[in-house]
This record gives structure tokens, sequence and C-alpha cells, in this order.
């Protein structure tokens, strides 16, 4: 049978940053008000008392949310700052729409099509775990060759690459024509969406 602390514990995480409630817990647990908090109070100091767990109940404003200790802000900030890639550039879009098409291609491939070094978006595109290093080419050099991971594909609402929408027959991609198809592709992507 799971306790009324565990039922609590789950809320908690459920909520995540917006947090949840005493009202809140109460209505979805059936316990009183009173209750909830006697059982909210000894979350706190289990947590607190616990130094082989690293999170928190943290209480502001009437609103519950479990969190991280504080000492592990640092941790858990890179963590996510390097997790989670933000709203992407236009470079970047440009270069990740050029390797699912392409894939696998090299960064001067990749630069040929762009018409400048890729070199830095590259590299902050592997550290998203949008893009991998598929293999290295069989040429002068020993190139790289790049290609999108499960997690890029997951990021543009894709399950494949068969997902992606077909490229027009005949088209030349020229700086004329890269613009016209970046802004098909991210309009197909967001009607997926």
């Amino acid at each position: 049978m799971i306790s009324n602390l565990a039922k609590i514990e789950s809320l908690l995480y459920a909520s995540g940053d917006q947090g949840v409630t005493l009202r809140q817990i109460s209505q979805r647990t059936a316990l009183t008000v009173a209750a909830c908090r006697q059982l909210l109070e000894k979350l706190v100091e289990k947590y607190a008392q616990d130094e082989d767990s690293g999170l928190k109940v943290f209480v502001s404003d009437n609103v519950y949310r479990l969190g991280t200790k504080e000492e592990l802000s640092e941790l858990v900030g890179d963590y996510v700052n390097d997790a989670k890639p933000r709203v992407l550039s236009e470079a970047a879009l440009e270069t990740i729409s050029i390797i699912m098409y392409n894939q696998p291609i090299t960064r001067i491939e990749i630069d040929q099509i762009r018409g400048v070094n890729s070199s830095a978006i590259l590299h902050r595109l592997v550290n998203q775990d949008l893009i991998e290093v598929t293999g290295i080419k069989d040429e002068v050099g020993n190139p790289k060759q790049y290609g999108i991971t499960n997690f890029g594909l997951d990021y543009f609402g894709l399950k494949s690459l068969k997902d992606l929408p077909p490229l027009p027959k005949d088209e030349v991609l020229d700086d004329d024509t890269s613009d016209s198809l970046l802004t098909r592709f991210n309009k197909e992507i967001d009607q997926k969406n």
C-alpha cells in the first residue's frame, strides 16, 4: 500500500517547477490541509537529514515544489544548459537541414553548401546531442562525417529521416534557394508538430 507521504512526494515531483499548493495536495489525496502540512514538514525534514539525497522541498507563497539542494546547483545547471538546446539560430537550422538531407556529410561538404565555415556550429550541435560523428571518410585528411541523432530527430518531431519533406526535383542549392528551402522545411516541420 502506498503511503500518504509517497503520494505527496509524487505530486511534488509531477508538479515540476510550477509546484503545488496545500489545497491541491489535499484535494488529490483526500487528506485534510492540516494533515498535508504535517506530512510536508516531515518530508522537508527527511530530505534535510538525508545526506545521500540531492532533493529538497522548497516553499514559497504556500506553493511547495521539489528541487535539488543548493550545493548541487552548479552541477544541475551545467547539465540543463548542455542537455537542452535553446532556440536554434538560422545558421544552426541550416546546418542541421543540410546534414539531414545529405548524411553522412563532412564539414568541408557542409561549408561548400553553406559558403561559410561551420566548425563552431558543428561543435555546438554535437555538444547539444542534435548531431553526431557517424564515421570517418576514407580520403585525404580522414574528415569526420556527421549525421543526425535520435534526439535531433525527436527535437524536430521526426521519427526517421523518411519523415523529412521531399526536396523539389531539379532544384539547385544555391544562396537564393537555400533560404527558401530552409523556410519551407521549417514550415513543414511546424505543421507536423
